[in-house]
């Protein structure tokens, strides 16, 4: 070989004649492009191998070291070739050869996908040495130097070979497996939570603390088949990292690392298996940390070890059984060892299969049949052995339901007995609370020792007397009350809180002398972030799958950060039209209040039963206050039935928290108080209803709590045991110990069966980028998009209008963005809740429709959206006065003396008279409460996306001698139409008493009595 001699670039004057040398040969393919920005150095410190070596001091690895003093170089024959393994199909943009001045005359440029089958992305018969810079274009994992003639009688010699580009290729749609996944770091700082760096948006981003290494980990939930990541860089990126996977979070594999990162957006197509993917982080750019707006891993997730096998629907068991024994589990048998219990039985002569019921979850129950959700089965196999080993995971459950068929050869039957048996196996970590973990148990009263009521493996109801045993009578009597946040004893905590908030509170009750956490709950009815349409909405879609799909979304919010508990759903049937909460509840068929209390109440518990993954539903109000409002419930012998419906259904989709109301019952306690403190209320709802569950009073004040209790509430609704002049020490001296002992029973119950003892926390850093995702408002969208009503159309809807045409948005909700929602609203406006006005006005700019607020020149039409805005207990105006208000009413009566024809989007919270404006609008949508999507989903229909099918929830009366006597109040005597009643607006009498004989003999109800200006169900599907 030549002595080494440092390579230099030729002058100018060379570089113009190779240029026309190469010009002249044209022999290129792919020729060099114009200059351009490279992408990062992909080949530096990546294997490296080639056809041959000189000698052992030259291998092929010393040309991508980064060392321009040390070179690969061949033997001397054609041809030769190095080849670099990038470790991911990469985009080539630009090759630069640095040759020693052994270099090729002729050479190609080649990338392969498997380093087998390779295509050129460039050629030259007219090589010049030196240093060339080549820009060129290809995709490949492998990338090489292909020489086929030398310019002197030595090998090939480079000093460096380097390849740069971008790893990968962005994904061509789909959506990454890692986007709100549960995520950990070594790290954090300020506000820059890791989890920033999976909820989807490029403006929130995850950033280290100031050192080396770090790291960022998401599980996906499975185990996946990783096909590529790509990395998101802020400004302080990282230039030495690993992308690795792991099938535990413990033993990482490395699918690709570099030492070259050049920061920006890196699409990596690397692949690999694991559950866990991270970047692991070993040197810096900048001073910072490490800091990614985005980490998105792509691929499957096999999602086989979660999801049952379902051979059947929800079924009811055979009405014959116990025919042959069941062996294992035993009856009853708390299973803590494993999630995939082997079920035996004894063998049936003749049988030649089994079939395996099994009562899992689902979602896919028909909430409109009655019977309790829990007595359902899924045929989950059909083995011919006599055992069963479920092929997936099953969730923790305290009431697991099975039995078995068998089936002989001429296809007969005969059925098992039915066994339960519970399963709890909990991940219990170590929090930084100073709660140890003992034998893999919270160890909450800190004695080093795991005392039975802190041992998971133990039956719910021997913790229960333990824990109970080892109370005080004050540390019991705080179990019974609210307000946590101040007093870490109490059981209970007003909700919603801000998640740190949340959380401090949870560690103060963590270092209580027992550790027993509390219950977070609040009048979030209809969502926690994510706010979807009312109860009365929702009746007007009848969409009970939406429904459940609606709560398991509030019950994910809510694990997010720790809340455990809500305040709703409301079980009540709305036949009163004065009554002003009946917005919450479910309009005016019991028949779709049962369903719909089904669907939400499983929802939110997550399944059939309250289990370690359930938000608390808190059923109200009890006994219904639909019936007469938060005064006096009029039902009757024969109407309670009617209203017990959904009362009901909630408890056949597992309830066991109920919240009497405010209101007391002429019928169930004649003049005696509020149901909270009613012996007689309560007592109907355990003895006549079976009801076993937990009592929660509404808010009462201080002086009735110790009449509550005694009359067999369990927990003060909003009970301070802080209050001005009451003091814990009076209600233990009024209440008997033993009715104590039975509340705190319950309550500890449903803590026990919550997990909340194993896991009381939620994640107050991350967990808040798991909220309102763009999925959850696509389901509030959907909701509020099935609830719109359109009563009325004179041709108006959908508009027609042309580009360059002007339309006007008036009336007092056009710009409220409150009146969608009733208690407590979140607006996330990054995805693109907003407002009537607002969502109009975007949706007509894609037509270039214009928009203009309460006046405009020359408008073709006028969307005129009018209604009360939010309020809770209390109407916003007389609540006597069920129509709208002159104000209001003059709006629509302006644009329609000017011949401009007027659409009218009602936000309709109760039952209206629109009798006096009826036929000057053109068209009447209404919207009710309609969660935070009600903007967005008004402006789609207006513009036709899509066709109207919401039915009304009530009647609508004609006038209001429908409902008052002239110039009556809300009271009894001066009513006209009968508060417990539904359908009877204008109802003669002959029509009520057939109303009240179909409630007696349980048979259906049909809403056409009476002579309402829309009966109920009134609504166009469609234009027309």
């Amino acid at each position: 070989m030549p002595p080494v001699s440092l390579s230099r670039r030729p002058g100018p004057a060379l570089v113009l004649a190779a240029a026309t040398v190469i010009l002249v040969a044209g022999h290129l393919v792919g020729a060099a492009q114009p200059a351009r920005a490279a992408g990062a150095l992909l080949s530096q410190g990546k294997p490296a191998t080639a056809s041959s070596t000189e000698n052992a001091g030259t291998p092929a690895s010393a040309a991508v070291d980064g060392n321009a003093g040390t070179r690969w170089s061949s033997q001397f024959g054609d041809p030769q070739w190095i080849r670099v393994d990038l470790g991911a199909s990469a985009a080539i943009d630009q090759i630069v050869l640095s040759w020693e001045t052994a270099y090729a005359t002729a050479f190609g440029l080649q990338v392969s996908a498997d380093g087998s089958a390779w295509s050129t992305i460039y050629s030259t018969s007219a090589g010049t040495g030196g240093t060339q810079t080549l820009e060129v274009s290809g995709t490949g994992r492998y990338v090489r130097m292909y020489g086929t003639a030398r310019a002197t009688g030595w090998g090939y010699s480079l000093w460096e070979f380097q390849v740069y580009g971008t790893m990968g290729q962005p994904p061509s749609g789909g959506t990454p497996i890692s986007e709100f996944k549960p995520v950990a770091a070594s790290s954090w700082e300020g506000g820059n939570a890791p989890a920033a760096a999976l909820d989807g948006r490029t403006n929130t981003r995850w950033s280290s603390q100031f050192s080396d290494p770090q790291w960022i980990r998401v599980d996906l939930g499975g185990t996946a088949a990783v096909t590529g990541v790509t990395l998101n860089w802020e400004a302080a990126y990282a230039t030495g990292y690993r992308i690795e996977v792991s099938a535990d979070g413990a033993t990482w594999t490395t699918i690709y690392s570099t030492t070259t990162g050049r920061g920006g957006v890196e699409n990596l197509g690397v692949t690999g298996t694991g559950r866990y993917v991270r970047m692991y982080g070993t040197a810096r750019a900048t001073g910072y940390g490490y800091s990614l707006w985005e980490f998105r891993v792509f691929g499957t997730v096999d999602t086989s070890a979660t999801s049952p096998t379902i051979l059947s629907g929800p079924t009811r068991p055979p009405a014959t059984t116990g025919q042959f024994a069941l062996s294992a589990p035993a009856d009853g048998a708390m299973v803590t060892n494993t999630r995939r219990p082997t079920l035996s039985w004894a063998a049936v002569p003749g049988a030649v299969r089994y079939q395996v019921w099994i009562n899992i979850s689902r979602t896919d129950y028909d909430f409109a049949a009655a019977g309790n959700l829990i007595d359902l089965y899924t045929k989950v196999a059909e083995p011919t052995s006599t055992g069963y080993t479920p092929t997936w995971d099953l969730p923790d459950r305290w009431t697991y339901k099975w039995f078995v068929v068998a089936v002989n050869g001429s296809g007969a039957t005969t059925t098992s007995t039915i066994r339960q048996f519970g399963l709890y196996l909990p991940a219990v970590t170590a929090v930084a609370d100073g709660v140890p973990v003992v034998n893999g148990s919270r160890d909450l009263n800190r004695n080093g020792a795991v005392e039975p009521y802190e041992d998971w493996r133990q039956p719910v109801q021997a913790r229960v007397n333990d824990l109970l045993g080892r109370m005080t009578a004050e540390e019991k009597a705080y179990q019974m009350f609210y307000n946590a946040q101040v007093h870490p004893r109490s059981g209970w905590h007003f909700g919603p809180a801000q998640p740190q908030d949340l959380h401090a509170a949870l560690l103060a009750s963590s270092g209580t002398r027992l550790g027993i956490p509390f219950i977070s709950a609040g009048d979030t009815i209809h969502g926690y972030q994510t706010t979807y349409p009312t109860q009365s909405a929702l009746a007007a879609a009848r969409n009970y799958p939406l429904d459940y799909k609606l709560a398991d979304m509030q019950r994910r919010e809510q694990l997010e950060v720790g809340t455990r508990g809500v305040l709703g759903p409301l079980a009540e049937v709305g036949t009163k039209v004065l009554y002003p909460r009946i917005q919450e509840g479910n309009g005016e068929n019991a028949d779709v209040a049962a369903a719909q209390v089904r669907a939400l109440v499983a929802g939110l518990h997550g399944g059939p039963e309250l289990n370690p993954r359930s938000v608390l539903a808190t059923v109200k109000h009890w006994p219904g206050e639909g019936a007469g409002g938060e005064a006096l419930i009029t039902y009757d012998a024969v109407t309670i039935k009617y209203h017990m419906i959904p009362v009901r259904a909630a408890m056949e989709a597992g309830a066991v928290n109920i919240m009497p109301g405010y209101a007391g019952s002429s019928y169930l306690d004649p003049g005696g108080p509020g149901a909270g403190d009613s012996a007689r209320i309560l007592a109907y709802l355990r003895q006549n209803l079976g009801y076993t569950g937990l009592i929660t009073t509404d808010w009462l004040p201080s002086g009735s709590w110790v009449g509550a209790a005694n009359a067999g509430s369990d927990v003060m609704g909003g009970a301070d045991p802080g209050a001005a002049g009451f003091s814990v020490a009076t209600f233990i001296a009024g209440v008997p110990a033993a009715r104590i002992d039975d509340a705190v029973r319950r309550v500890l119950r449903l803590k026990f069966q919550l997990g909340l003892f194993e896991n009381p926390y939620g994640d107050p850093v991350n967990g808040p980028y798991r909220l309102h995702t763009p999925a959850y408002a696509a389901l509030a969208n959907q909701a509020s998009r099935e609830a719109m009503t359109l009563l009325k159309n004179n041709g108006v809807l959908p508009l027609r209008l042309a580009a360059g045409d002007n339309i006007v948005v008036a009336g007092p909700r056009a710009a409220d963005g409150a009146s969608c929602c009733v208690w407590t609203s979140y607006f996330h406006r990054e995805y693109g809740s907003s407002t009537i006005l607002d969502a109009i006005r975007a949706r007509a700019a894609s037509a270039g429709v214009n928009v203009f607020s309460d006046t405009g020149p020359s408008p073709r039409l006028a969307v005129v959206a009018v209604g009360e805005p939010s309020y809770t207990h209390g109407t916003s105006w007389v609540k006597e006065q069920p129509y709208l208000p002159a104000d209001q009413l003059a709006v629509i009566q302006n644009f329609q003396r000017q011949g401009i024809p007027v659409v009218v989007v009602l936000v309709l919270p109760r039952p209206y008279v629109i009798t006096e404006w009826h036929d000057l609008a053109g068209a009447i949508v209404v919207s009710y409460r309609g969660g935070e999507e009600m903007g967005p989903a008004v402006a789609s229909l207006l513009f036709g996306d899509y066709a109207p099918a919401g039915k009304l929830p009530w009647q609508l009366p004609r006038g209001l001698d429908q409902v008052l006597r002239p110039g009556g109040a809300d009271v009894l005597a001066d009513a006209v139409e009968h508060w417990d009643v539904p359908y009877d607006l204008g109802a003669t009498a002959a029509e009520r008493a057939d109303i009240r004989a179909r409630i007696d003999a349980g048979r259906p109800v049909p809403p056409t009595y009476g002579t309402p200006l829309y009966p109920y169900g009134a609504g166009l599907s469609g234009w027309s």
